[in-house]
């Protein structure tokens, strides 16, 4: 039920949220400690739903009134539902957690909030939160952790078509070629007759017959460009596919490399050589530690989901906690 009870509540590691103190069921008065579920041969009291969610079910209540209680009620339950069958799984694993690793982890929240363990305990004890209570959270949120990188995490795989696809929908661009282009340009005079544009192509594959008998772009560049890239002795620059017009792009990516080929416009006939293609650098690769951290985020989510519901049919689940829409005790499945 990620949805419905924010995830910091079950396991967050902001010291923020960590030190928000819960309301304990003594306080709410209204509360006694019965049975809220039974998972498999394992027990819920109502009190575990208060320890672990009273503030998000007292939040809900002050929105939306006292009916939203049982509602908020039954979102932390189906958490703790989620947890105690994690936790079986666990046991049946032997995934448990040392001290030395609970203390590491403890140590570690403390140094990113800038704090040592003692600061953090007085921290917790004056919200008003039991170090042992923070102590078997945290303990909780490791055996979590390692039950997702033991069960969950093997079931995960990322494909190249995944993070090519991802990388796209981000806004980047695989480009994938491109082109270093020579050319020289012959001009067509505005409103010229058929004739005068016929004696353009002549001098054009004049141009084009120099440069297949091995003649250098730029020696027939210099007899025969009327275009600003005689400058440069026909040297156009390189070129990833779709940066040039329409017109020249689909011609100098499907051209042959090293052949002369010919392209006319309306106003111009241009002569062009391809002298290199090559693959360039999509900024895929510069991506690809972030995107596959973000797929397996979502994918970790969707398994944990798929999990949850796979361990809840198979298990014997025993909901005695009132529903909000009067419902009766049920047992799954």
């Amino acid at each position: 039920m990620r949805g419905a009870v924010p995830y910091g509540v079950a396991c967050g590691l902001a010291l923020g949220v960590l030190l928000s103190p819960p309301a304990q069921a003594g306080e709410l008065g209204r509360i006694t400690d019965r049975v809220a579920a039974v998972v498999n041969d394992d027990v819920i009291t109502v009190s575990e739903v208060y320890d672990l969610g009273a503030d998000f079910i007292e939040d809900a209540v002050s929105e939306a009134g006292e009916g939203r209680r049982h509602e908020a009620e039954h979102a932390v339950l189906q958490r703790l539902i989620e947890r105690r069958l994690v936790e079986q799984q666990i046991q049946t694993l032997k995934l448990d957690v040392t001290e030395q690793e609970l203390d590491r982890a403890i140590d570690d929240v403390a140094r990113r909030n800038g704090m040592d363990r003692d600061q953090v305990r007085a921290a917790v004890e004056q919200q008003g939160m039991d170090w042992d209570t923070f102590r078997a959270e945290q303990r909780e949120q490791l055996r979590e952790m390692k039950f997702q990188r033991s069960v969950l995490q093997p079931r995960i795989t990322i494909t190249e078509d995944e993070l090519r696809d991802a990388f796209l929908r981000s806004g980047g661009s695989l480009g994938g070629e491109s082109a270093s282009v020579q050319g020289l340009l012959l001009s067509i005079p505005r409103g010229a007759e058929p004739a005068a544009v016929a004696a353009v192509r002549i001098r054009a594959h004049e141009a084009e017959l120099r440069l297949v008998a091995g003649e250098p772009f730029a020696a027939v560049a210099e007899a025969y460009d009327e275009g600003t890239t005689r400058a440069s002795a026909g040297e156009m620059g390189d070129f990833e596919r779709g940066q040039l017009v329409p017109e020249l792009d689909g011609p100098v990516f499907s051209a042959e490399v090293g052949k002369p080929f010919i392209v006319e416009l309306p106003t111009a006939i241009l002569v062009m050589r391809v002298k290199e293609k090559k693959r360039v650098d999509t900024g895929l690769e510069g991506a690809r530690a972030k995107l596959t951290d973000t797929i397996f985020a979502g994918r970790m989510e969707q398994e944990q989901v798929r999990w949850a519901e796979q361990a809840r049919r198979a298990a014997i689940v025993r909901v005695l906690l009132p529903g909000g829409d009067g419902r009766a005790p049920r047992t799954e499945p």
